[in-house]
């Protein structure tokens, strides 16, 4: 049986938004972060290609893209779908513990990135921080610094609280209510859902893991006046 009119426009609404998400953040990594067409780069939470596929007309046949996932089968999408046309480009699955998606998988703070040292150009984790806990990010801010050469750049994208986003975030749909030790949370049952940090919090973490420079951009997300980016807030790290 075919698709029913509205689920084929609901269908087609959700593409057309999966496709221009991506080349909007293709957008903010060149022009905010730097990103050069001959770069090798590191997705870390790669999905089902929703960064990947604008940087396929984009990223030369000699630089490299590689990306790690925890659903086994957007891993196995990505693969059939870019690789197989674009060979420079590799998805790679890893099984990390998650409260909404990956039960009895590694530990998140104690995750060794699958890469050596000093292996990329620029990296980026988009809807990735907003999911861990604080040993976690601490954890992923060390790794990117790891695997991204001197000189590099990692664009991340958080819920950043500082003393306005503290106070309109409670009038938007994204009310952080309940501050535990040095994160807040949507929610105390499903911590992993929606996760935020003091934007001072996370570029003193970033510091301690070799991080030199950390620029905000700040997003819609929380209904703060002067937003920058569209929704998350992002921060470029080098």
């Amino acid at each position: 049986m075919g698709l029913s009119f509205h689920h084929l426009e609901r269908f087609l609404l959700e593409e057309e938004i999966f496709l221009e998400n991506g080349l909007k953040y293709k957008k903010y990594f060149i022009e905010l972060g730097g990103l050069k067409a001959k770069d090798h780069v590191l997705d870390i939470g790669s999905g089902l290609g929703r960064m990947a596929i604008p940087l396929t007309n984009y990223l030369h046949k000699k630089a490299s893209y590689e990306g790690f996932e925890i659903v086994k089968s957007a891993v196995d999408d990505c693969s059939k779908r870019i690789t197989k046309k674009f060979p420079n480009f590799s998805f790679r699955h890893v099984y990390i513990e998650n409260d909404l998606y990956v039960k009895n998988g590694a530990c998140a703070s104690k995750f060794v990135f699958p890469y050596d040292q000093n292996n990329f150009d620029f990296a980026w984790a988009s809807s990735v921080f907003t999911h861990l806990e604080p040993d976690a990010v601490i954890n992923y801010l060390k790794e990117a610094r790891r695997v991204i050469r001197p000189g590099g750049r990692f664009l991340a994208t958080f819920f950043l609280m500082d003393q306005e986003s503290i106070i309109t975030s409670q009038k938007s749909k994204y009310p952080f209510k309940f501050k535990i030790h040095d994160a807040w949370y949507m929610s105390k049952i499903s911590k992993g859902a929606n996760v935020a940090f003091e934007e001072k919090k996370i570029v003193q973490w970033a510091n301690d893991a070799g991080w030199k420079k950390a620029k905000t951009f700040h997003g819609s997300w929380s209904g703060r006046k002067g937003a920058t980016t569209d929704f998350q807030d992002i921060i470029i790290f080098s």
